[in-house]
């Protein structure tokens, strides 16, 4: 939390991928890149919470297990390549204050 602000971390992290299939399980340095991703939120005290939006079983499972929640799984028109940030991130909120039913302040 900054000044009372709620803070909502999203990682945006779809199976599918044109140039490099599966691209954020693979390792950079030895780690897979949405893994990295959670041990970095890990460290940041002032997120209030964590989470990966993504439509593949595993890209949660790797996420869970590096920190960040998976608690929805993303729709499959979110999923496309041509669907921009902005689209993802107002999904991730919508439903993380459905589910926890708070406002955050910060995404």
């Amino acid at each position: 939390m900054i000044e009372n602000k709620k803070i909502l971390a999203v990682c945006p992290a779809r199976g599918g991928s044109k140039g490099i299939p599966l691209k954020n399980l693979m390792p950079f340095l030895g780690v897979p890149l949405v893994a990295r991703v959670g041990h970095l939120i890990s460290e940041i005290s002032m997120i209030d919470r964590a989470i990966v939006s993504t439509d593949h079983l595993e890209i949660a499972e790797v996420a869970r297990q590096s920190g960040l929640e998976a608690p929805f799984f993303r729709p499959e028109n979110l999923s496309g390549d041509q669907i921009s940030d902005a689209q993802v991130l107002i999904h991730a909120l919508n439903e993380m204050e459905r589910i926890d039913k708070v406002q955050y302040d910060i995404v």
